[in-house]
């Protein structure tokens, strides 16, 4: 199961032209028992968007962030229902995504996935002190560095590194080219490289982004190793 504050589009017609959708924003824990019943009602519907909570604040608190920014850009509100206009979604979502982590229903099949197998560690609340990576041993200071050094030393000897950036969210970018780093929320120069890496994340999606990255260009996951600082 995994907390998460959603967007889906219960309805949306066009009237001269002028296109109008009716949004759903709200919280669930569980995002397939969610759909299955709003779509008992309603075939039409169509999962937009979804975000995790921060790792500092609870689901609540996040749909009701999310509600703010809802109200910003929709047209009318009723309840959790908003009405949007035009592109006036678009830009909701963009402004969201700069705040909270946005995450397909694949994310969610594969942290639940990760998260039922005894081999996989928490570091929910660690700091790193060491990666150990394709033979190359590195000291760091928080994840933001490790997954910056791991990305780093995974592409040194590829020929196309810019395949990267074929690693996203479905409305995010996780790696850019150089040029395009503001759309990154925080982004970070790949030593060596003319990229930038997206380091937005908690300490469990660093590690999970460089193993997509080693998974990408054909690394096994037993070449990565971390070390964490001793409590």
């Amino acid at each position: 199961m995994s907390d998460v504050v959603y967007a889906i589009r219960i309805s949306h017609l066009e009237y001269s032209g002028l296109k109008i959708m009716d949004i759903k924003i709200g919280k669930s824990t569980d995002i397939e028992n969610t759909l299955r019943q709003y779509s008992r009602g309603n075939r039409d519907i169509e999962l937009l968007d979804m975000w995790t909570p921060n790792p500092d604040k609870t689901l609540s608190t996040a749909e009701r962030g999310v509600h703010a920014v809802a109200e910003r850009y929709a047209y009318d509100k009723q309840s959790e229902k908003f009405v949007f206009l035009q592109g006036a979604y678009q830009e909701f979502a963009e402004t969201v995504n700069m705040l909270l982590q946005n995450v397909s229903r694949e994310d969610l099949a594969a942290a639940s996935a990760s998260s039922e197998s005894d081999d996989v560690d928490d570091y929910t609340g660690t700091t790193p002190s060491v990666i150990k990576i394709l033979g190359e041993t590195h000291d760091v200071g928080s994840w933001a560095d490790a997954l910056t050094v791991g990305v780093a030393a995974i592409l040194r000897d590829v020929d196309d590194q810019e395949r990267i950036t074929e690693i996203d969210g479905r409305t995010r970018s996780y790696f850019v080219e150089e040029g395009r780093q503001s759309d990154l929320v925080s982004p970070r120069r790949i030593p060596d490289t003319n990229l930038y890496v997206e380091t937005n994340f908690s300490a469990n999606d660093c590690v999970r982004k460089i193993e997509q990255v080693m998974a990408k260009y054909g690394y096994d996951r037993a070449e990565l190793e971390i070390f964490i600082e001793e409590s």
